[in-house]
Order: C-alpha cells, then structure tokens, then sequence
C-alpha cells in the first residue's frame, strides 16, 4: 500500500484499522437478530451462497477466487 503523507497532512485525512469490523458481539449480534426477525435485515439477499458441509471445499474454492465472499453452511 502507498501513501502519501502530504495527502494525509494537507488534507487532514486519517487512516484507521480494524480487526474483524471493529464489532462488539454481545451488542451487535443480539440487535442483528432483532433486525432479522424484525424483517429489517435481508439476510438472504446478503448471502452470495449456500453449501452442505460435505461441498466446503468448493467454498473454499469461491473464497479464493473472491466470488463466494458469504456463504453459509447447512447442516441438513
């Protein structure tokens, strides 16, 4: 990555990390659920694909080639 520090500078921009979103589990996840079953979180269109555990290696396969960047999977 480059960066121009006369950017950064003159132009009073900041540059900021994060490690997995910055989340905070035991607040965010019990007010996901509540915007999913609230109908306010489209899960399903959120989601690129589905997968049996038996076909993780296909998953993987879509991680790799950056097509497949939320899958989930069932256990059925």
């Amino acid at each position: 990555m480059s960066l121009s520090p006369l950017v950064l500078v003159a132009e009073e921009r900041t540059l900021k990390g994060s490690y997995v979103g910055s989340s905070a589990p035991q607040r965010d996840v019990p007010r996901m659920i509540a915007l999913f079953r609230a109908g306010r979180l489209p899960v399903d269109e959120l989601l690129t694909h589905r997968l049996k555990l038996e076909d993780i290696n296909e998953g993987f396969d879509r991680l790799r080639e950056g097509v497949g960047v939320r899958q989930v999977v069932t256990f059925d």
